[in-house]
């Protein structure tokens, strides 16, 4: 009878390791497939008397933006409530500007704040907002209505371009690419597609068509994929270049609600009415994690700039924080789960770089300077 030696020098026969293996694997699948218990929660804070429809991270991380009945901006280290932000109800979809500076909303109008001490500072349309964000520069907002998307200045609230599609009556949620050269609009009905427009003159670039409304969309961090939260269980990961299918992402079981990239485009966040979190890998479409304890009705998730931690909102207008349990070192510039002379050498030869999703700008500030040289000298040696 064949057989293989273990490390202990015990005769353990093949067909015998063979079944321990499949049993293994078995649960593992198992276990990524079905609930895992609660996430680790950070802290839980009762936010909203309404739902908490939408979330935000500033671009720094510390704070932490929530929309339910009004808008309110909490503390990340500690889940202290900031402040509440003044003529704030009947709000939907938050974002923070790339600098921090600014806060936008959309809902009855689009809202603009300014963040240091919560004055709203320009109240922007006539007419009742989908989604609302910031273009990577800062210089434009892109906001979705009715029957069309508007481009404005956030100097001023000027409306820069309108963009239009034949049948597209309800863009739900809109998004800029990172480069900023595209901005890409999910419809809820009757065209139940992506829309993709050129930013610099209107030019519609590409349509995407889906199985259902788009609740969600999502351009991951080097802008090749572009994703939905969809009325179905399957997600789509797609390519920006021309619409191609790229990769299904299988597990759900009803509607899902939200989806976001992590910010080194290794990772996907997933929530859905089957009242689960998921976490998939990009690369293969594995998935990773489910969580099913403190998850019910999550209607939006949100990664934190560095990628350590995850906030979702809750139809019972709860607001919680989680660490991802597959973030990267701190300090692990490349991934390989070691931060070493290679993480110092990256960071060195991006050093005073600025600008968006920059692998070696480790704190998310948007510039590779002294803070992320630290990190990696402070982690030094770590996972190798």
């Amino acid at each position: 009878m064949r057989g293989q030696t273990n490390r202990i020098g015990l005769f353990v026969p093949l067909g015998v390791r063979t079944a321990w293996l499949w049993i293994y694997s078995a649960w593992i699948l198992f276990s990524a497939a079905f609930g895992q218990g609660r996430p680790d929660i950070v802290w839980m804070q009762s936010a909203h008397t309404t739902e908490t429809i939408s979330v935000a991270f500033s671009p720094d991380g510390s704070l932490l933006a929530s929309v339910g009945n009004d808008v309110k901006l909490w503390r990340v280290s500690d889940g202290s409530l900031v402040r509440s932000l003044p003529q704030s109800t009947n709000c939907r979809g938050v974002m923070f500007s790339p600098d921090g500076r600014l806060l936008v909303s959309a809902g009855s109008r689009i809202k603009l704040w300014r963040v240091s001490d919560g004055t709203l500072i320009r109240t922007i349309g006539n007419t009742y907002y989908y989604d609302a964000v910031f273009s990577p520069d800062g210089n434009l907002i892109a906001a979705s209505r009715a029957f069309a998307v508007e481009l404005r200045r956030v100097s001023d609230g000027t409306l820069v371009r309108t963009l239009t599609y034949p049948d597209m009556e309800v863009p739900s949620t809109v998004a800029f690419s990172p480069d900023g050269r595209l901005v890409a609009a999910g419809s809820i009905d009757p065209l139940f597609a992506i829309v993709l427009w050129h930013v610099s003159d209107g030019r519609l670039a590409l349509t995407i068509d889906g199985d259902g409304a788009f609740f969600e969309i999502a351009f991951s961090p080097d802008g090749s994929l572009i994703t939905g939260a969809l009325e179905s269980t399957i997600i789509k990961l797609l390519r920006v270049s021309d619409g191609a299918l790229v990769r299904t992402l299988i597990g759900h079981t009803d509607y899902v609600l939200s989806v976001a990239f992590s910010p080194d485009g290794r990772l996907l966040v997933s929530s859905g009415l089957d009242n689960t979190i998921r976490l998939w890998s990009v690369s293969d479409g594995r998935l990773l994690r489910t969580y099913d304890q403190e998850t019910t009705g999550v209607g939006d998730v949100q990664f934190s700039p560095n990628g350590q931690l995850f906030a979702y909102g809750q139809f019972d207008g709860m607001l919680v924080l989680a660490r991802n349990p597959f973030a990267r070192r701190q300090g692990d510039v490349n991934g390989d789960g070691c931060v070493d002379d290679s993480d110092l050498l990256a960071v060195l030869l991006a050093f005073g770089n600025t600008g968006s999703n920059l692998p070696a700008d480790l704190n998310g500030d948007r510039v590779v300077d002294d803070a992320d040289l630290l990190l990696v000298l402070l982690n030094f040696g770590s996972g190798c």
